[in-house]
């Protein structure tokens, strides 16, 4: 089968590989489109070490080609989505509903071979089936469109309130759409126009600020979301919070940032980290607002290559310059 291998830092090939066979508890999958993370291109560019050489990817809709041994709720041509980071369901972590930070989680195209490949297997335990009147390309980006999602529960934002988004990269764009699809106002900012002009495409205000701090009080912003994953980012967001509000992190910035302990006491800020979702509340949640109408994900895709152009797929999404870049199988 073809798989597209990181072989070393901005080093992916195309090349042929034996396919995987589905274990007990496992389901063989053929995917149709995927779609390129922001964790993918970490992996790519070098910024997490891993073990080479690596099958990335992890955003995929497919259809079901095997089943393993013990596995009934699916069989073979279903339609199926995967939830790809898998927490071990057994450790306090998890007994306690907090999986997404189980010390054991695997994950595909990180831990795990990935997805941009012509097969892959995922457990049946995290896999989804999904329904026809979901198309291909708003399939692939319910993952990233789950971690929206779970923010926004998290957040407590409601119809009416307004909310601050600091990044406009392909999450904090998933998190205007659905916010907007909440009734919740959403002020947007981003360093690149191009990012605004998508933003306010999907709801959002972006209005031109000087002083975000002024702005975000002036307005009543509620919840501010950072992500942009860059140290500065952090500390605007934190810097610029009004009092009473809460700063919910979900870029992945890797150089420390600083904020004043003294405000955030006084004035009631809070912190809190929202990292990927909940198992398995989450995904069911955003499967049925996409099949409900309700949320449109493919919104945000800006390109698609086909599997034989992963290498000019990665630089494309490495590059900033887009919004979610969609790989064909």
């Amino acid at each position: 089968m073809r798989a597209a291998q990181l072989l070393a830092p901005s080093h992916i090939e195309v090349r042929d590989l034996a396919p995987p066979q589905p274990a007990a508890g496992e389901v063989l999958i053929q995917p149709r489109r995927l779609g390129i993370c922001g964790s993918d291109v970490s992996l790519y560019l070098g910024h997490r070490k891993v073990p080479y050489p690596l099958v990335l990817g992890h955003e995929v809709v497919g259809h079901v080609a095997a089943v393993g041994a013990g596995v009934t709720k699916f069989s073979p041509g279903q339609r199926v989505i995967v939830e790809p980071n898998y927490p071990c369901l057994a450790c306090d972590f998890c007994r306690a509903g907090r999986g997404n930070i189980c010390p054991h989680k695997q994950s595909m195209g990180v831990t795990l071979p990935g997805c941009f490949a012509d097969y892959v297997t995922a457990p049946a335990e995290f896999t989804w089936a999904v329904p026809d009147s979901i198309p291909d390309d708003d399939a692939a980006a319910i993952e990233p469109l789950a971690v929206a999602v779970h923010a926004l529960l998290q957040s407590g934002a409601r119809l009416g309130d307004t909310v601050a988004v600091v990044g406009c990269g392909v999450v904090g764009l998933l998190i205007v759409h659905v916010a907007a699809a909440m009734g919740v106002r959403v002020l947007a900012a981003d360093r690149f126009e191009d990012k605004r002009t998508l933003a306010r495409g999907l709801g959002a205000e972006t209005p031109a600020a000087d002083d975000l701090a002024a702005l975000w009080l002036a307005e009543r912003v509620t919840t501010v979301f950072e992500c942009a994953g860059a140290a500065a980012a952090v500390e605007l967001a934190i810097g610029s919070a009004p009092r009473g509000s809460r700063v919910l992190l979900l870029g992945l910035a890797t150089s420390p940032a600083s904020f004043l302990p003294l405000r955030l006491v006084r004035e009631g800020v809070r912190i809190e980290p929202s990292l990927i979702y909940d198992h398995p509340a989450d995904f069911a949640r955003t499967i049925a607002l996409v099949a409900g109408g309700k949320l449109h994900p493919a919104r945000v895709v800006s390109e698609t290559f086909p599997l034989e152009s992963i290498a000019a797929a990665m630089e494309r999404a490495s590059s900033g310059l887009s919004g979610k870049v969609q790989v064909t199988a």
